[in-house]
């Protein structure tokens, strides 16, 4: 993980909502134009837009700015982060692979802005250019400011989770090879059964329960195998892909690239 902004420039402005009250769920940082931004995570620019003037369009609602949106993995599931109100000539273009730390382009006041800063937002999901700004949706006029995702399910907030988090897994299970014959019910004693748990244990679930990762596929690994087949992968329950035991199309969603999907142990 790295930070968005060089060490001392990490002051934030406006955060959950904007004075008036109205919807922000996303970090400004007042930074002089110029500054440089980083990515926060390895990750790939799912989009981006640039060439806009660096010049203020202070309450122009969809008045053109320069952006970056670079597409990660956060608790072990996709998530964006959106850099918004960019100065021209950006880093990276599109569908460039990027590392933690790594320059992505300069701060500016392109855009709705009132002056030079740093718009910063995170949401799951790899989006899209115009899926951007999906974090704003569906949030009340009374919600107060979450400590992990809005009630939409898309707006992580604080941002600062996809970069002042815990650094990276180095639990055992956090990697490695998964049988895809063992992650069925009644199997016992499998690491591969460990690695579903761990990773099971890492997405947050409507009603969910933490798993004790004891490599046994016994009852509460299925009916959390259960939930996320149902909200995650919006399967209809009831129904064979929603019986609790995953297959090998769910698992290539539910595993990240840093494990080894094979078929038999």
């Amino acid at each position: 993980m790295a930070l968005p902004l060089p060490a001392g420039k990490l002051k934030v402005g406006t955060g959950w909502r904007y004075s008036s009250g109205g919807k922000h769920a996303a970090f400004d940082y007042p930074v002089a134009n110029g500054t440089t931004v980083f990515a926060v995570q390895d990750g790939i620019v799912l989009a981006c837009n640039d060439g806009v003037p660096n010049k203020s369009q202070p309450g122009v609602q969809g008045a053109p700015s320069n952006w970056v949106l670079l597409g990660i993995r956060h608790g072990g599931k996709k998530a964006s982060v959106l850099y918004q109100h960019l100065s021209p000539g950006l880093l990276v273009k599109k569908g460039e692979q990027v590392k933690a730390g790594d320059p992505l382009g300069k701060s500016g006041r392109s855009g709705n802005a009132t002056g030079p800063h740093l718009h910063l937002a995170a949401m799951w999901g790899h989006r899209t250019a115009n899926s951007r700004y999906d974090y704003l949706i569906n949030i009340g006029p009374n919600e107060k400011a979450p400590k992990g995702t809005a009630s939409n399910e898309i707006c992580i907030f604080p941002p600062d989770q996809v970069y002042t988090g815990k650094s990276p897994d180095r639990n055992p299970f956090a990697a490695g090879d998964v049988f895809l014959d063992k992650l069925k019910f009644g199997v016992k004693q499998s690491d591969s059964v460990k690695r579903l748990q761990f990773v099971l244990n890492r997405i947050k679930l409507v009603h969910g329960r933490t798993l004790a990762v004891n490599g046994n596929y016994d009852i509460n690994t299925k009916n959390e195998a259960t939930k996320w087949q149902i909200q995650i992968d919006k399967c209809k329950p009831g129904t064979p892909a929603a019986d609790g035991n995953i297959g090998p199309k769910q698992a290539e969603k539910l595993f990240g690239p840093q494990y080894r999907l094979r078929a038999h142990s």
